[in-house]
């Protein structure tokens, strides 16, 4: 897939996995089409993925060409006047418009705001509906009419839309700073405390609905909730399933050059709990001389990361913690949570809270520490208003205590350490009874690491491949997935891509006792050729892994259509 709007993942191959996410949010954008979708927010903490997936559906939606206009503005963290904000939401409207109606990306990337070259960038589309828009904003700059200026902003792309009976999909990034960052005045003095609540009216309009986005949690639902009740479905975005966290493991080792085993992949999906911040943090680590093909590589980078100043995942946690620094920097307040975290697999009381740890401070101080706890993402609101729980988050549990915990009852760090080693060790032993389930993880790791080194070996364990092939260290092997974009669904399970002249490998592969049989050769014969189609390979070999073996005829269609085959085990070794 194409890459219009620039991701801030960086490489467009890191982006991994969020299968059920974009298949969720594509079809409410096909729902769009028919004006029955309602604005969505989705919310979870700090780089979860949330802006990647965003920008990835930008990218889809743009390549679709199809009614829907997509429309992405991030709101900055820093102190803007609502006259300067209105004008850059503005103008990165239809910037983005242009770009989409004329179908060149150049216009993503034009930060000129000249009202004379965006009239003639109207002008030059054809999109002579756009002027007077331009002009009415103009005007009213000019007439200082500031209030004004913002409501033609927020307006505008269901506005515009209607010219042609169109739809946009608005997606407004880190939505929570929209009430903690614009002001009234040019000295940035004056805050414009609600200003979410001007979105009231506009996200009801069903022709351009929002999909908003907030990395702290309790605070922006607690926006939501007061300023725009019942305005927006909630999306949560959790951590990523176990096959796509290993995916995303081995994709980073490899793009990263970490050497990395399908074995350590899966025990670092599950030290993380699949949370996609924490392995592209392991793997992008400062810690010198990674090596996660190792217990002790792996602890090493993960201790770094969770206790040592440089660490990305401790610094990111503390930002979350600075921001309770009023509620959180007494001996009460660290109390409290190391309370909730000792008790995190369940939910407490206020009244529990009070008695247990004997505080002084009176139930309604309690009930406001604890409110302001939940607002800055430090722990979670229980099922009800009285009920409150540690965030379920282990690497959270042990950050906090780190920091903190020695200050209170002597803890140290070692003690924590000491964890990481007793769940890797815990980890490792059921590697075993899951392993069967990502055979094609296995089958990837003997492709990428051993099977160009023992060329006569490998080849001994195919059948019906031509004379003059070899494996070779592949440019890429994945678990392929097409873009959403590519709307009909089309995934094989391995897709291993070859460099130079070298055969491509699209693979199936199957660990069951049933045999392969020949309605699924069809099938996947069906959909290899369109993977080489879509992702432009000529020169590829079709192969079928099966441990329960083939069917006589399912051989022969192989044998008669050019597909290598193996039910050797030892590829599952």
């Amino acid at each position: 897939m194409h890459i219009y709007l620039k991701e801030k993942i960086g490489n467009p191959a890191l982006f991994t996995g969020r299968k059920k996410e974009l298949d969720s949010l594509l079809k409410w954008i096909e729902k769009i089409k028919l004006e029955i979708s309602k604005s969505k927010a989705i919310i979870s903490r700090r780089k979860t993925g949330k802006s990647a997936l965003m920008q990835r559906l930008f990218n889809i939606v743009f390549e679709q060409n199809d009614k829907v206009v997509p429309f992405y503005f991030e709101i900055k963290e820093y102190h803007q006047w609502i006259g300067d904000f209105s004008k850059q939401f503005f103008f990165a409207f239809i910037h983005q418009y242009l770009a989409f109606q004329s179908r060149n990306p150049e216009y993503l990337n034009y930060y000129v705001h000249t009202y004379a070259m965006l009239k003639t960038s109207a002008k030059k589309e054809g999109l002579d509906y756009l002027v007077k828009h331009i002009e009415y904003f103009e005007y009213s700059e000019n007439k200082g009419e500031v209030d004004l200026l913002w409501e033609i902003a927020r307006e505008s792309p269901r506005t515009i839309a209607q010219y042609k009976d169109e739809r946009v999909l608005q997606m407004i990034d880190e939505f929570q700073f929209i009430n903690r960052y614009i002001f009234r005045d040019q000295a940035c003095k004056d805050r414009i405390s609600e200003l979410a609540g001007s979105y009231l009216h506009t996200a009801e309009y069903k022709n351009a609905p929002l999909l908003v986005s907030g990395s702290w949690v309790g605070w922006l639902m607690d926006d939501l909730n007061k300023m725009l009740p019942g305005r927006f479905t909630i999306y949560d975005f959790n951590n990523m399933p176990k096959h796509e966290a290993i995916e995303m493991a081995l994709n980073y080792a490899e793009i990263e050059q970490i050497p990395t085993t399908y074995k350590t992949a899966c025990i670092i999906a599950d030290l993380t709990e699949g949370n996609p911040f924490y392995i592209s943090t392991l793997f992008q680590s400062e810690y010198p001389d990674k090596n996660f093909s190792t217990e002790k590589g792996i602890l090493d980078t993960l201790n770094f990361e969770t206790f040592d100043k440089r660490g990305m995942i401790l610094g990111t946690w503390m930002e979350y913690i600075g921001s309770a620094t009023d509620r959180i920097n007494d001996i009460n307040g660290k109390k409290i949570i190391l309370y909730l975290c000792k008790n995190k697999d369940k939910e407490v009381t206020r009244d529990e809270i009070q008695n247990d740890l004997k505080l002084s401070m009176k139930n309604g101080e309690l009930e406001k520490r604890l409110k302001a706890f939940v607002k800055s993402d430090i722990i979670n609101q229980g099922t009800t208003d009285f009920d409150y729980q540690a965030v379920q988050d282990n690497i959270f549990d042990k950050v906090f205590r780190g920091m903190y915990q020695k200050e209170i009852d002597g803890f140290t760090p070692e003690k924590i350490k000491n964890e990481y080693r007793v769940l890797y060790k815990k980890l490792q032993g059921e590697y075993n009874k899951y392993k069967g389930e990502f055979s094609e993880y296995v089958i990837m790791n003997h492709l990428k690491h051993r099977a160009y080194k023992q060329n006569d070996f490998y080849i001994s364990m195919m059948n019906n491949l031509p004379d003059d092939f070899k494996f070779v260290e592949y440019f890429s092997i994945w678990s392929y997935s097409a873009s959403p974009a590519y709307k009909k669904d089309l995934q094989v399970d391995i897709l291993a891509t070859a460099k130079d002249d070298a055969y491509s490998l699209v693979g199936e592969v199957k660990n069951r006792k049933t045999k392969f049989s020949l309605k699924e050769a069809k099938t996947f014969l069906t959909k290899a050729s369109d993977v080489k189609q879509l992702e432009n390979v000529s020169k590829a070999i079709v192969f079928v892994f099966s441990a329960g073996g083939f069917y006589q005829n399912t051989i022969r269609f192989f044998n008669d259509n050019g597909i290598a085959w193996s039910d050797d085990k030892r590829f599952l070794e």
